[in-house]
């Protein structure tokens, strides 16, 4: 299978409610594109950190069986309904291809996302083992960026080496952990971290 995650940045004169509203309602084209396997949409609700590599108020999980899929679909006519809806919403969209892909996952309880700008293996496997001494931490996923996507008429993407996915037993734990984890911030990685809240469509 195959993921596409994105970093969805909003209109300059929206706040993340307004953000937030009108990205659910864009659930419904996305939901129509052909031969998608999953999707979720992860708003941010809270952000644990100041030195944060990226800007962010919210992470699309895309599932596809193949990489071709996805791009059969984005180019289809079902595409279009979509496409036409984003200046609504949208200030700036970056997308990442990962290098594996696992079935998409809603949180029951609290969720962090953290993406990391790292130097190198080494210093993503040390924000990986920090992430899994944290207190209530259920599961964590660890997905690796393997390629950029640029939005056509947008910006470059906003880089990023590495997504975390870290699942909580509650929202008190998931606190918790975004501000012991905003203390791991080192020369050779960059954190972001947020809080979201996770609406699974397909």
């Amino acid at each position: 299978m195959f993921k596409r995650m994105s970093v969805l940045v909003r209109r300059l004169d929206h706040d993340r409610s307004t953000f937030s509203r009108l990205w659910e309602r864009h659930a419904a084209p996305v939901s129509q594109l052909p031969k998608v396997r999953g999707y979720i949409q992860n708003h941010v609700e809270e952000d644990f950190s100041p030195a944060s590599p990226i800007n962010a108020d919210g992470f699309v999980e895309l599932l596809w069986d193949r990489p071709e899929d996805m791009s059969d679909a984005f180019a289809s006519p079902a595409a279009r309904p979509m496409v036409e809806d984003e200046p609504g919403f949208l200030g700036h969209g970056s997308g990442y291809a990962l290098r594996a892909a696992e079935p998409l996952r809603e949180a029951m309880g609290g969720k962090l996302i953290v993406a990391a700008l790292s130097e190198g293996a080494a210093a993503s496997r040390a924000v990986e083992a920090a992430a899994r001494g944290m207190n209530g931490l259920t599961e964590l996923l660890h997905d690796q960026v393997v390629d950029l996507i640029a939005k056509p008429g947008m910006a470059p993407p906003q880089p990023v080496s590495d997504f975390f996915h870290l699942w909580f037993d509650d929202l008190s734990a998931a606190r918790d952990a975004g501000r012991r984890l905003a203390e791991s911030n080192t020369p050779r990685v960059r954190l972001g971290i947020y809080r979201v809240r996770t609406i699974r469509f397909v």
